[in-house]
């Protein structure tokens, strides 16, 4: 055990190093640009030191250890009191280099004799015991939160699986209303374009005809003709009335197209929502995927509508009843079979 005295001779030099704990010994504005970054951690370390050994028991050193330490803590001491009382006199840059050489020299010295026995100090203080049972207490903590993370994790898993099932019928609802309003919006703008394909139709159609009519009297024939006049006469008249036709069967034709396509679009809609109503009528997983097999070659199948030459194409949009029927009926009876809790 160190003597008193000791001990307080040691504390009273360790108070010369502490008084530099808030000082700013790095850089300084009447430093300019010279700083004491190359001595930044000699500094950091001295105050470390001088610190710890100050909150500890030293009454515990022995009275060589103290001797020891005590031999070097001056040094150091010294060193701080030079870098701030340094000015930019002489050679400012050799100078700091020669106090940073000088303040890392006695820090590691001192390193080497305190830090064999701040471990001890420590564990006398009772530092070791506090931070094993602080240690403990945590990892005790952590592990009832892991624990009560794992329980609320398995409660919720359940719910997490019944909100993405939720989520996912939600956008396939979703998606399925969307491409029934974009099918019903085709189909309508299909349809004003077609009825004014019609009305083309209808005039050229009136006015084929009496071009037809017309030609019988106009132009007429001279009173002197031959046959080259003739033939002039009736091809000029036949060319035109063959241009109104041609024109008028040309627009029955870009109206049935339109039509058609309109009915097409207005078929996909009404599939759509039948399909959705069928989905949504049942739970089954295999009626579902059979009403969509259903549903997607009725959609995306060729329509007869009648307004275009259906011939040489094949399809097959029929709907297996049997195995929907087949299905729902495993469904019900799977049902009816589970007891109620």
């Amino acid at each position: 055990m160190a003597a008193a005295q000791l001990v307080q001779q040691l504390k009273e030099q360790l108070d010369t190093v502490n008084r530099y704990r808030n000082t700013d010994l790095i850089r300084r504005p009447d430093w300019g640009t010279i700083t004491f970054d190359i001595a930044a951690q000699d500094i950091e370390t001295a105050r470390s030191i001088a610190t710890d050994l100050s909150s500890m028991p030293l009454n515990h050193l022995t009275n060589q250890a103290v001797h020891d330490i005590m031999g070097h803590v001056p040094n150091v001491s010294s060193c701080l009191q030079l870098i701030d009382e340094f000015r930019l006199e002489g050679v400012p840059a050799r100078n700091r280099d020669n106090i940073a050489s000088r303040l890392k020299s006695a820090v590691e010295q001192l390193h080497t004799v305190a830090s064999q026995w701040i471990p001890y100090l420590a564990y006398k203080r009772g530092d070791l015991n506090e931070n094993v049972e602080q240690t403990e207490a945590a990892l005790a903590a952590a592990k009832a939160r892991l624990d009560e993370a794992n329980a609320h994790a398995a409660r919720s898993q359940e719910e997490i699986n019944k909100i993405v099932e939720l989520t996912r019928e939600a956008s396939a609802s979703i998606g399925v209303a969307t491409f029934t309003h974009e099918f019903d919006t085709e189909a309508d703008r299909l349809a004003n374009r077609s009825a004014k394909w019609l009305w083309a139709v209808m005039v050229l159609a009136i006015v084929t005809l009496c071009a037809a009519m017309g030609s019988l009297w106009w132009p007429p024939l001279p009173d002197e003709t031959n046959s080259w006049t003739t033939l002039r006469h009736v091809v000029g008249k036949v060319s035109v009335i063959a241009i109104l036709f041609t024109g008028t069967i040309w627009c029955g034709r870009i109206y049935r197209a339109l039509t058609h396509q309109r009915l097409v679009n207005r078929h996909r809609a009404l599939s759509l929502k039948t399909f959705q109503t069928f989905v949504e009528a049942t739970d089954d997983t295999a009626t579902r995927d059979a009403v969509l097999m259903a549903a997607t070659r009725s959609i995306f199948g060729s329509v007869p509508t009648g307004f275009v030459d259906e011939r040489g194409t094949t399809q097959d949009t029929s709907v297996n009843v049997l195995e929907i029927g087949k299905s729902a009926g495993k469904a019900m009876s799977t049902r009816k079979a589970t007891p109620q809790e």
